[in-house]
């Protein structure tokens, strides 16, 4: 009986702080939009930037406030002190890159250092790739940058994917939704954090998403947002996966497929780029909605396109692991989603380069046929 009141308790809480958030997130959204050009947080049209009129970048904002403050509300705070401590500095770069753009060497420095300091804190670490016909792959001292590159990866494969309406807050929802069931099952605290994470970001959602009754997105979510969300969802990943954390753990090798789609985007863009030699630092029109939009797709059939896809590798991933293919099962079905991806990537721009190409044919034979008449 004490078991099935603590276990109605838990729940009722989980869900009350995700509600709190989403509360936050949609009473503050409006009064964060009409402060931001106040302080400087717009994003303008211009350069690579597709939306018509000036834009608030208080998404992230609203967010951070939302989340720290159910968080701060509860007794969180000393158990996961450098996931809070880190989320927070991570915020402020974030913020200080939406207001002034800063070099991105300058900013991957300044995420590598305060995500190796908050790991530490807590102790956070991947300390096993799992096991491997019966032998656990312990990590030893690799575990402590490969770690931090796992979580540097996340954060920057999230960044890259908002670049268009409702699109990285609705895979991150996606994500959090499968995060939030094993934090459950987990019988950890850190079921709060992802319902108070999954809460935040479905309030900025409805303001980002483009429904029929709304052309664009009234308000974007800015570095600050995505940072912090990259962070927050790797951390409680690598978390999930320590039995010294958690009364049941993941499968480290799960964790790819927990963030296929932002992984499959962001290694094809770095493959492409450098195979072609350009910097892997530099922003470009090279992601998989950018290609999409390129076929003659809306936004809104693009951003649908791509939640499909998120969700049939969630679920690919989750059934692998739930009918115990293992870790190698795992990492080799991931690796092969990878190779996939990127070939399908590569014959679309193919194709599109090949359809740009007759278009500039035909043009100029019309130009040459025009001048000779």
């Amino acid at each position: 009986m004490e078991n099935l009141l603590e276990d109605i308790t838990d729940h009722v809480l989980f869900q009350a702080e995700g509600m709190i958030a989403l509360i936050l997130v949609l009473a503050g959204l409006p009064i964060l939009r009409r402060i931001a050009p106040k302080v400087g947080l717009v994003d303008h049209p211009g350069g690579r930037k597709r939306q018509c009129t000036p834009t608030p970048l208080v998404g992230g904002i609203a967010i951070f406030l939302a989340v720290t403050t159910t968080l701060f509300t509860s007794t969180l705070f000393s158990e996961f002190k450098g996931l809070i401590l880190g989320a927070s500095a991570l915020f402020v770069v974030g913020l200080l890159d939406d207001r002034y753009d800063l070099q991105a060497k300058l900013r991957f420095v300044l995420q590598a250092i305060i995500v190796s300091t908050a790991l530490s804190i807590d102790g956070v670490w991947l300390s096993s790739m799992g096991s491997l016909a019966g032998v656990d792959l312990k990590l030893g001292i690799l575990q402590f940058p490969i770690t931090v590159l796992a979580v540097l990866g996340v954060i920057n494969a999230i960044n890259m994917l908002d670049g268009l309406d409702g699109l990285a807050s609705g895979v991150v929802m996606l994500t959090l939704f499968f995060i939030l069931g094993f934090s459950v099952e987990s019988g950890s605290e850190i079921v709060l954090i992802s319902s108070s994470l999954l809460g935040a970001t479905l309030g900025f959602w409805l303001y980002n998403y483009r429904f029929r009754w709304r052309k664009r997105a009234s308000v974007y979510m800015g570095d600050s947002g995505t940072i912090l969300l990259g962070f927050s969802l790797s951390y409680i990943a690598v978390y999930l996966t320590l039995p010294q954390k958690t009364t049941n753990t993941l499968e480290p090798a799960y964790l790819l497929w927990l963030f296929a789609l932002p992984l499959w985007d962001i290694t094809t863009v770095l493959f492409k780029r450098i195979k072609s030699g350009r910097s892997p630092f530099l922003a470009g029109r090279d992601h998989i909605h950018h290609i999409l939009l390129n076929h003659e797709l809306s936004v809104r059939q693009t951003v649908l396109l791509i939640y499909g896809a998120t969700l049939l590798g969630l679920s690919l991933g989750t059934s692998l692991y739930y009918f115990k293919f293992g870790s190698i099962g795992l990492y080799l079905s991931f690796i092969a989603s990878l190779l996939f991806y990127i070939k399908v990537i590569l014959r679309f721009e193919q194709k599109l380069s090949a359809e740009v190409i007759e278009l500039n044919i035909a043009r100029n034979k019309k130009e040459n046929q025009r001048q000779n008449s």
